[in-house]
């Protein structure tokens, strides 16, 4: 039993894991036709005016204004049993997934909603972004911080 325990501990954590490089930004889904899910791209954030997803599949632009809200949320990369867990959990460090809901409309267009995946050095600094250029977004809720997603 120790062996196999042994076993699948090192099994687990030699597994490679999804992570974006600093910098990638994946399309993890949402309504826009234009693009595939879990197509990679870079963010531009340098415009005053606009977010832009660029990717090989095509273009994203998001004006800040059009933004209705936005947020910002965490979750596990890998779920595992309880057991499992908690042993991974006294080895190493679980890994997590930061992701980006951008709801937003165009003029007379239905409602469009885009999910970001972003790397872990990201979300500070977009999250800051977000609030500062698309105040309108963040619509702050008794009890949570304005932009994360309660845990």
């Amino acid at each position: 039993m120790k062996k196999t325990m042994t076993l699948f501990l090192l099994l687990l954590l030699s597994l490679p894991t999804f992570a974006l490089d600093n910098g990638q930004v994946m399309y993890a889904g949402g309504t826009v036709t234009t693009l595939k899910e879990g197509v990679l791209g870079k963010l531009d954030t340098t415009s005053q005016s606009v977010l832009v997803f660029e990717s090989a599949d095509g273009k994203l632009v998001i004006p800040y204004t059009a933004i209705d809200s936005f947020e910002y949320s965490k979750r596990v990369a890998h779920h595992l049993g309880v057991l499992p867990a908690i042993a991974v959990g006294l080895v190493k460090q679980r890994q997590h997934r930061h992701f980006f809901r951008i709801a937003y409309h165009e003029g007379t267009n239905p409602p469009q909603v885009a999910i970001l995946q972003v790397p872990k050095q990201m979300p500070a600094t977009l999250l800051a972004i977000l609030q500062a250029r698309a105040p309108q977004g963040c619509k702050p809720k008794a009890f949570v911080k304005c932009g994360v997603q309660p845990s």
